[in-house]
Order: C-alpha cells, then sequence, then structure tokens
C-alpha cells in the first residue's frame, strides 16, 4: 500500500490536486473506511513526509493546527482576504509558486476580484475604471439590427421574469442574434438600510448562481452585458465581480465590464453602453442630455445607451442617437416613495449603414409590459 504515498505528494506538490481529489484516486486502498478516514490517512501521509516538511522550511505551516480542515482552495481565499505574497503563498498552501499562480487565475475568471499590488495578491474591494473597447465583425452588410435591454435586476422580489423572457421571445421571433444590457442585472445587497428584505436571495454565490439559472437563453442570441452599481455592491462586500461569475458558467453571455462599453459594430458605426451612479432627474431626458453634452466631439458615440434610470426614451441630440432602455423591475416601495415609475420593456434597434460602415437612419421598436406581476420571482422557483 505505501507505493501511492510518493505518488500523492507529487500530486499534492506539484500539480496542487485538493484532498478531495487524492480521496476519490485513492479510495480503493481503504475499502471499508470513511471517507474522511481515507482523507486523514492521505493528509497524515503527506505532510509526515521529508518532502513536503521541507518546502515549508520548519515543517510546521503557520496556523496549519487551526486551519489542517480547510482545502487548498479554501486556504488560498483565506490568505488572500488579508493579502500575501506568491512566496509566501506557496509554503503556507505546500505548493510550487507556478500552481498558486493558476489557482489565482482560476478564481479571477471565476469572479474573485484579486489583484497583485506591489508583490502582494489580495481580494479587493473595488474595481480599477478600465475603458472597454470591442469590436464586432462586420461584413459589409447594409442593416444591423439588435436588442437593447436593462435593469433586469434578478433576485429582487420585484423582477419581472416571465416579461423578460417574453422579451427574448420577441428576440427570437423577430431573428435577433446579439442583445446588448446596459446593467444592473443583479439585484445586488445593501444598497441601503432595509434592502435586504426587497431580496429573495442573499450571497454573491447564491445570486450568481439564479442569474446562470433564470436569465433567458434561445439559440443563436448572445447577451452582452455591463455591470451597474447594484451589480458592483457585490465587489464592495464580497470582493467579487458578478459579470464575471456569471460569464464563466454561461456560453452565450459575454461580460463587457463595469459601467460602460463602446462596441464597434461597423467600421464609422459606435454603440456606447452606458450605467450611471446618480440619481433620477425631474424630467426624462435631462440626465441624459447632461451625459452627451459632457462628451468631447471626437468621443461621441453614434448610438448611445442608458440603463440606470429605469426609463423608455429616445432621442437624437448632438449627432448621437440616445435609447434609455427601461427596465425589467417593478416598481419598488423605495422607488414609489421617490416618485420613480418603472418603465418595463425592451428595444429592437434597425441601424441601416452606408457603404462606409456610417449611420444613415435608425429604426427602433419599443416592446413595453403595461403590467407587472406581482411575486413573479415566485413562479420561477
Amino acid at each position: 500500500m505505501a507505493d501511492w504515498k510518493g505518488e500523492a505528494i507529487r500530486l499534492r506538490m506539484e500539480e496542487g490536486k485538493t484532498w478531495s481529489e487524492l480521496v476519490e484516486r485513492y479510495r480503493d486502498k481503504f475499502p471499508g473506511e470513511t471517507l474522511e478516514q481515507i482523507r486523514n490517512h492521505i493528509r497524515d501521509a503527506v505532510r509526515r513526509s521529508p518532502e513536503y516538511k521541507a518546502a515549508r522550511g520548519d515543517g510546521a505551516m503557520p496556523g496549519e493546527r487551526m486551519e489542517s480542515a480547510l482545502s487548498p482552495q479554501e486556504a488560498l481565499m483565506k490568505a488572500l482576504a488579508k493579502g500575501a505574497a506568491l512566496k509566501a503563498l506557496s509554503v503556507s498552501l505546500g505548493v510550487s509558486e507556478r500552481i498558486v499562480a493558476a489557482m489565482i487565475d482560476e478564481k479571477q475568471q471565476a469572479g474573485h476580484n484579486i489583484r497583485e499590488t506591489h508583490g502582494i495578491w489580495k481580494i479587493e474591494n473595488d474595481l480599477i475604471p478600465s475603458d472597454n473597447h470591442y469590436r464586432d465583425e462586420w461584413n459589409g452588410e447594409r442593416t444591423v439590427r439588435f436588442g437593447l435591454m436593462g435593469d433586469t435586476q434578478i433576485n429582487s422580489k420585484y423582477t419581472q421574469l416571465t416579461h423578460l423572457h417574453r422579451l427574448y421571445d420577441i428576440y427570437e421571433q423577430e431573428g435577433i442574434r446579439n442583445v446588448y444590457h446596459t446593467g444592473d442585472i443583479d439585484e445586488g445587497e445593501q444598497m441601503r438600510k432595509g434592502h435586504q428584505y426587497e431580496c429573495y436571495n442573499q450571497g454573491a454565490d447564491d445570486h450568481a448562481a439564479e442569474i446562470v439559472r433564470v436569465y433567458p437563453k434561445r439559440d443563436g442570441i448572445r447577451t452582452k452585458f455591463i455591470t451597474g452599481n447594484h451589480d458592483a455592491s457585490l465587489i464592495r462586500l464580497a470582493g467579487v465581480d458578478i459579470g464575471r461569475m456569471i460569464a464563466s458558467k454561461r456560453d452565450d453571455m459575454d461580460y463587457l465590464g463595469q459601467d460602460s462599453a463602446v462596441i464597434q459594430l461597423a467600421d464609422n458605426c459606435t454603440l456606447e453602453l452606458r450605467h450611471p451612479g446618480d440619481g433620477t432627474a425631474y424630467a426624462l431626458s435631462y440626465k441624459t442630455q447632461k451625459i452627451i453634452e459632457a462628451m468631447s466631439g471626437g468621443e461621441k458615440p453614434n448610438i448611445l445607451a442608458v440603463g440606470h434610470y429605469h426609463k423608455m426614451e429616445q432621442l437624437f441630440y448632438r449627432n448621437v442617437h440616445l435609447f434609455q432602455t427601461g427596465c425589467l423591475q417593478a416598481q419598488t416601495p423605495w422607488m414609489r416613495g421617490k416618485g420613480i415609475a418603472a418603465a418595463l420593456g425592451g428595444w429592437i434597434v434597425e441601424v441601416c449603414l452606408d457603404v462606409d460602415g456610417g449611420v444613415e437612419r435608425i429604426q427602433s421598436e419599443f416592446f413595453p409590459f403595461y403590467k407587472a406581476i406581482k411575486d413573479d420571482w415566485k413562479n420561477w422557483r
């Protein structure tokens, strides 16, 4: 039976195998024993080996007795919550620095907001603003059609999942292949005092899992989305970017970044998605006019899609075709108290292009939902 030990030590130290993976690999070596007993046998054999002790330096990993029940992934996240250098993580986990780097990359791809600053890796509770620019493949076609919508606020007790799915049915029937979402795909948490009572799920993992589960999936349709201020609450609270979490689990959903993204639809046609962070105004177009006025001449998009305000609007101003994208969340008690209405629905936009890929004209249609469905989230449990 002893021949498995050397292999287990190598798999643990060089390949970063978890204890659970080693248990599955060697469980037939321990007939009649429980998984926990097998785990203890393997863990003791690995940790008592000279190779493992040498990798740890003095044979006693700091905090090992207290954290012996943690998996490597759990131990990594606990260390990253405080911050640590790559070499220190390698020693404490008993694996190579290459394996630690791979583990960190895996966590980043899964949505954890981990950054390296002056050699220290740490879970951060903010995102560094970035310019998010993308280019769609344009084959010279003279008409480009797409969906525009936003503020689904999934995990809110006021989200309108039935209407959301109906909107995607319309997109499918109309041959739409790309749907652009202007942020607040999630309701987030602790946006204000008592906000938790408006959510039917708690915690970043449950929020992300719910969106992955209930967000519409239609053959041939890709959803390209940014995140907004509600989504960003989970970065502040848990150090996770829910946009990355969702995109890592849904191959039909592309995460374009936080707050804004610019997409080059054709050679001379750009679409900007924007999710502001301020409050609404007394006049429907006031905020969006100010956004356009703040843009310099060479940076204005041809089409600007704005979420956050839960309003429906189309406006042509300073040569920008503006759309407020509506929402898929019923009016909440907080919105009612502030006198904020909710425009339920989404758009189909058709852009007619010239031979150089510039905008000749735009046609659009808004698909409204006139009546909110009470407790609609319960219909999707």
